[in-house]
């Protein structure tokens, strides 16, 4: 957590010397790894295979238009809303989609994903299929939306650290595991899926406000588009679902290795996507992020430990690192 506080204070200090492009670049990239991250306490830590990151997503987006629109309320109501607003949406599908499990869970998420977007773009009061346009004058912009999307990035990163260390997270990996065996043991399956699945959920909410600021216009294709939950999917299998640093760096190699770098030729950038998720899923089914925390612990795990490390204790080998 120390190295979580320090990293956010850091993101804070850096943003006066950000250009408007850095800033809006920063706020996308920390916008994709909030995503990842939910995902990834949702399936990696959880095992809830979900493919409805979208719903989420167009649940706090829409939410936050809504108000700005048609009230007179200030944006903090609004983003705040969005969190809630997606929540809400996760607590109301609870109870149909916690009751399945694997694939089904996963067909079930898409499916509400599609209804949700489908709905939108025949809901007059929502703009229909065009969407709705915020008032510019009364939504945050540059430094002040990339410090909000810290906040939220930080959530994120925390929540999966705690789901991580706590006994509440090793429960939930138990689950995982062995639903069975955990709920011989006296573990509450459903409790614990949907203590994993509203979190996640508001969070993606919150990103969901955050896209709608950076974009200003709000409409089912983008914002309730199912691309968001593939996204959230591929991200964090490249990286490494089930470990903390692992959608940080599949959010590198997908985002800015592969999307930005090859803007210009979208459908070469999603071949490659495909191929990169199939070779990943074939060779390291693990992701990338563990894939790495092996290379480097072999040949330190061939060196003899020196007298000097075995008195003080000290370690500097990179099994510190690849810990979380």
């Amino acid at each position: 957590m120390a190295a979580l506080a320090t990293a956010t204070i850091a993101a804070f200090a850096l943003a006066p010397a950000l250009s408007l492009g850095q800033l809006d670049l920063s706020v996308t990239l920390l916008t994709y790894l909030t995503i990842a991250q939910a995902w990834n306490v949702l399936a990696g830590f959880s095992g809830q295979i979900s493919l409805g990151a979208a719903a989420f997503m167009a649940a706090g987006g829409y939410t936050t238009a809504l108000i700005l629109v048609h009230t007179g309320l200030p944006w903090p109501v609004a983003f705040l809303g969005a969190g809630v607003g997606a929540a809400l949406l996760a607590l109301l599908l609870a109870v149909p989609l916690l009751r399945l499990r694997g694939d089904y869970f996963a067909v079930g998420t898409l499916a509400v994903s599609i209804a949700l977007q489908a709905l939108l773009s025949n809901w007059n009061w929502a703009g229909g299929a065009s969407g709705l346009t915020l008032p510019t004058e009364r939504i945050p912009s540059g430094g002040n939306l990339y410090q909000i999307t810290v906040v939220v990035t930080t959530l994120a990163m925390a929540l999966t650290l705690y789901v991580r260390h706590s006994a509440f997270g090793l429960r939930l990996t138990a689950v995982r595991d062995n639903e069975p065996a955990a709920a011989g043991l006296g573990v509450s399956v459903y409790r614990h899926r949907l203590a994993a699945l509203i979190p996640t959920s508001a969070l993606t909410g919150l990103a969901g406000a955050v896209i709608a600021f950076q974009f200003v216009v709000i409409s089912p294709d983008g914002v309730a588009s199912v691309n968001w939950s593939l996204n959230a999917v591929l991200m964090s299998v490249v990286g490494g679902a089930g470990t903390v640093l692992g959608p940080v760096v599949g959010v590198g190699i997908v985002y800015y290795g592969l999307t930005r770098l090859l803007q210009d030729q979208q459908t070469l950038s999603l071949v490659i996507e495909g191929l990169l998720l199939v070779l990943i899923v074939r060779f390291a089914p693990q992701g990338v992020w563990p894939l790495v925390c092996r290379a480097l612990r072999f040949p330190a795990a061939r060196r003899r430990v020196s007298p000097a490390t075995a008195e003080t204790g000290s370690d500097s080998s990179p099994q510190r690192v690849c810990q979380p």
